[in-house]
């Protein structure tokens, strides 16, 4: 398979095989939206939508727009998008209530969503916020808020942290180590090194208190 990492901030991020995926690093939060693009067709996906999103020159026409959680760091460009181009708009189903638009397409466990000729497995993954999903296109995984670099992302209980750490678990750690994360701040990381670094957190142990923002660390 062919695999081209080009390390921009902005614009084309990776060839892989049939796909092109860019990244857009935007707004005060630094957040990453990802575009996907299907290499046959020239059909797009867009991953999340942060301020300035309505800005960008995207590589191609885009098919939808699918959120990885409702926080407002990650809807911000959202209503600017939709009325400039009227792109649907998907997100989990327990996240729906939350959006400022009604969703075109509305996600379960485990489903899957085709760009052009390239299809997506979404992943729920509950923890960040209760609808929090990924996508994981071949060996790459868009894990929004769910993982980052060193840890997963912030949990506002104690309850919410067991939750991401489950969903991470059971869902993210059980996929080949040379999956790549592609997270919605900071740059890339992969499975491997993240359960790798997990596991080492887990040995030193935890308060059953924790939550917040948690590296594994620490």
């Amino acid at each position: 398979m062919e695999m081209k990492a080009m390390l921009l901030k902005s614009g084309v991020l990776l060839t892989l095989g049939d796909a092109v995926v860019a990244r857009y690093t935007l707004g005060p939060y630094a957040v990453n939206a990802y575009e996907v693009v299907c290499r046959k067709t020239g059909q797009g996906l867009l991953i999340d939508a942060p301020q300035g999103i309505d800005t960008v020159r995207f590589q191609g026409p885009l098919q939808a727009l699918v959120l990885t959680h409702t926080h407002e760091d990650h809807t911000q460009g959202l209503k600017n998008l939709v009325e400039r181009t009227g792109i649907p708009v998907g997100v989990q189903l327990l996240e729906a209530p939350r959006l400022p638009v009604k969703p075109a397409l509305v996600f379960e466990e485990d489903q899957e969503l085709s760009v052009g000729a390239l299809t997506l497995r979404v992943i729920h993954t509950p923890g960040h916020t209760p609808g929090s999903l990924c996508l994981l296109l071949h060996n790459v995984l868009f894990s929004g808020d769910t993982l980052f670099p060193n840890g997963p992302g912030r949990t506002e209980s104690p309850d919410a942290f067991r939750r991401i750490l489950e969903s991470l678990t059971r869902k993210i750690f059980t996929l080949p180590d040379t999956v790549l994360v592609f997270p919605g701040h900071g740059p890339p990381t992969n499975v491997g090194y993240e359960r790798m670094a997990f596991e080492g957190f887990l040995r030193r142990g935890y308060p059953d208190n924790l939550y917040g923002d948690v590296v594994w660390s620490r």
